[in-house]
Order: C-alpha cells, then sequence, then structure tokens
C-alpha cells in the first residue's frame, strides 16, 4: 500500500510491505534503537526468524514493514495466540523514533485489525504501558490474563475504533484499507 501522510513529520510517501522471505533491509538499525530503548521484543522477532521458530507463516498470521521514503519505519505482527485457543495475538510493534506520532503505527496496526477482523476471533495484545492509549484508541479493552494486556472483541469492537478522534471507521473502510494493503503482497 502507498499512500501519503500529511501528519508525518517526515512529509513523504508510505508503504507497508508483507515482511516474508527476509526481515527488512534496515532491520539491524531498528533493533539497535529498540535494544537501546529497552525493548527486548525486537530482539526475540530477530532470534525467532533466524532459527525459523516463528516467521508470521501460518494460518491467519502476518508480518508486516512500514517504510517511508524508501527508509524502514516499523514493524507490526499478528501471531496465533499461544495462550488461548482461536484467538490472535498483536506481536512485534515498533516505529522507530523519527516516525513516531505519524500515523505509521495506526497503519500497521489497522492492517492486521481488517485481516484479523476476516478471521472472526478475538485479538489480544500485550501493550507496554507507554503504548497503552494507542491500543485502546482501536477498540483494545483492558483484560489482563494469560500474558495480555488487552482484547479487541468483533461484537464491540467498531464502536472504538476510530480515526484521529474522528467518525468510527465502517466494516467497508477497514475492509478498503485491508484490500489496498495485501493488494499483491502475498
Amino acid at each position: 500500500m502507498a499512500d501519503t501522510d500529511d501528519r508525518n513529520s517526515n512529509k513523504g510517501l508510505f508503504e507497508i510491505q508483507a515482511v516474508a522471505e527476509d526481515l527488512p533491509s534496515d532491520f539491524e538499525t531498528l533493533r539497535r534503537e529498540a535494544l537501546a530503548e529497552g525493548h527486548g521484543f525486537i530482539e526475540k522477532l530477530a532470534a525467532d526468524w533466524i532459527s525459523r521458530t516463528n516467521r508470521f507463516d501460518r494460518e491467519g498470521e502476518a508480518l508486516i514493514a512500514a517504510n517511508v521514503n524508501g527508509e524502514f519505519a516499523g514493524i507490526g505482527g499478528l501471531t496465533i495466540d499461544p495462550a488461548i485457543p482461536l484467538t490472535l495475538r498483536m506481536r512485534r510493534f515498533y516505529v522507530r523514533p523519527p516516525h513516531r506520532r505519524s500515523g505509521i503505527g495506526r497503519h500497521l496496526a489497522m492492517t492486521l485489525i481488517g485481516m484479523a477482523r476476516r478471521s472472526g476471533r478475538p485479538v489480544t495484545v500485550n501493550a507496554a504501558t507507554g503504548s497503552i492509549q494507542f491500543w485502546e484508541s482501536l477498540g483494545f479493552k483492558p483484560d489482563a490474563r494469560a500474558g495480555h494486556t488487552h482484547t479487541l472483541r468483533w461484537n464491540d469492537a467498531f464502536n472504538f475504533l476510530k480515526r484521529d478522534n474522528g467518525p468510527v471507521l465502517s466494516i467497508d473502510e477497514i475492509n478498503e484499507i485491508t484490500a489496498q494493503s495485501w493488494a499483491g503482497e502475498r
């Protein structure tokens, strides 16, 4: 998906792409930045990817990357939740510091939420303290158990899916985001 985002401080073209064979070319930069901020989950992503323990390639799973003007800006994934049957989990979300508060994280999350909605399964996330408001703005509700902090359930999600405190996203809008994001990517 290629789009422009006027809120992006980098004022440029951004894309969201599926990660399938190799991690993005500038992954090591993101990895160093995340580690410097104390986020070990990117190390876990790298280790699992290299060992082929988790390639986000089971039914319903995906790993996606965001680029701004060709620069790797962020990453996020969706996996089968290991603790709760028939549930998906958002994982390994990280947006590089220069690209935060630009809509990149929301685009990553909304792309994966659109995919997850097709399955009808609930989605969990283990939200870090600094990201709780972000996940709640996407419709996730506090639900601390089984290794996660929040859950998104489809029967009440659309009352909470908001874009910039604007109108509620419709099912059609989410489908459109998903279709644009995944057209020709897999």
